[in-house]
């Protein structure tokens, strides 16, 4: 077990308290207790505390209950060190002149001495949860900032009709992006329910504490959502750029299969090497059929040309459509 003290309105370190006694309560003032689940042996006949250690290992939401000993819940703590935005579970038991936290006692010593380190004024023990779960947000608006960047230069590149982006970038913004509304919802319940507390368990000061985090969750909240209907905006667009990659190949290959129908028609009847088929044996019918092939090619290209079938996106329709719209709109100014 690790054990810290809040003195004089500051985290410091304190001596290693005796692992049998569970939430000791002789470690000093306020104290702060670091351990592992084996070391932690909940209240008797305290059915909260032991149905949140229950749901320890499988929770995902941060969440907290009232119970005898105070507020019991589950708490996310950054784990840089498992790479990206990970979280650790940890089980905080919140009393009026204790913490204690139970669970990945890494990340805990981590975020406590990061406490310490910058002598954040956090003059009780409800002023550490908070300052705890201010910390797993700390650095989501510039992450979230720079996902945004991400998806506005894609967005860019994808509007300039560039087929090949950067989809790795893409995903992986993306799945930074899953499982933070969970948690921003459920930390505001969190701040939500600590703020209601009496002055029993949580004073003024702190309330108004978790009143500001559960506004900062919000405004996260409202960024997160923003971003999320980007993201499904940028896969719909990737989707329908390669549909019409994939629309114009198929229009090409249409095209030339169709020229290339009644030729590979002509040719094969003149294959059949018939006796008595004509312009066989005359010297102008070979070079007569070459000329009805290339006739027929030419037309077809015209034809297709004058439909608009080899302008891809409709310009040559747009085109008159716009030489109608003109002539319309002349006809109608001839008529006032």
């Amino acid at each position: 077990m690790k054990t810290f003290q809040i003195k004089d309105g500051r985290i410091v370190r304190a001596a290693a308290a005796d692992p049998g006694r569970g939430c000791a309560e002789d470690a000093g003032p306020f104290p702060i207790q670091v351990m592992d689940e084996s070391e932690f042996t909940p209240p008797a006949g305290d059915r909260v505390v032991r149905e949140v250690l229950r749901q320890l290992p499988h929770a995902s939401v941060p969440f907290a209950e009232r119970a005898p000993e105070g507020v019991v819940g589950l708490l996310a703590l950054p784990a840089p060190e498992r790479g990206g935005l990970a979280r650790a579970r940890v089980l905080f038991v919140l009393g009026r002149d204790s913490l204690s936290l139970v669970g990945d006692p890494e990340a805990c010593m981590r975020a406590l001495g990061d406490l310490a380190e910058e002598s954040v004024p956090v003059p009780h023990a409800a002023s550490v949860l908070c300052e705890l779960m201010h910390r797993t947000v700390r650095d989501h608006p510039a992450m979230l900032s720079e996902v945004r960047r991400d998806f506005e230069l894609l967005e860019e590149r994808l509007l300039e009709g560039r087929g090949r982006i950067d989809r790795a970038l893409l995903m992986s913004d993306s799945r930074r992006l899953l499982g933070l509304d969970a948690l921003y919802q459920g930390m505001s319940d969190m701040a939500s329910e600590l703020a209601d507390e009496g002055d029993d368990l949580v004073g003024e000061a702190d309330r108004q504490r978790f009143r500001a985090l559960g506004r900062q969750l919000d405004r996260l909240s409202a960024r997160l959502e923003s971003l999320q209907d980007h993201s499904l905006q940028l896969h719909s667009l990737y989707q329908e750029g390669i549909d019409i990659r994939q629309n114009s190949v198929m229009q090409w290959l249409t095209v030339i299969a169709t020229i290339f129908m009644p030729l590979t028609f002509i040719t094969s009847w003149y294959g059949m090497n018939f006796p008595n088929m004509g312009m066989t044996r005359v010297p102008w019918g070979y070079v007569l059929v070459i000329a009805v092939c290339a006739l027929v090619a030419a037309l077809e290209v015209l034809f297709f040309r004058r439909r608009g079938w080899l302008h891809f996106g409709g310009g040559k329709r747009v085109r008159s459509g716009t030489r109608r719209g003109r002539r319309g709109r002349s006809e109608r100014s001839d008529l006032w």
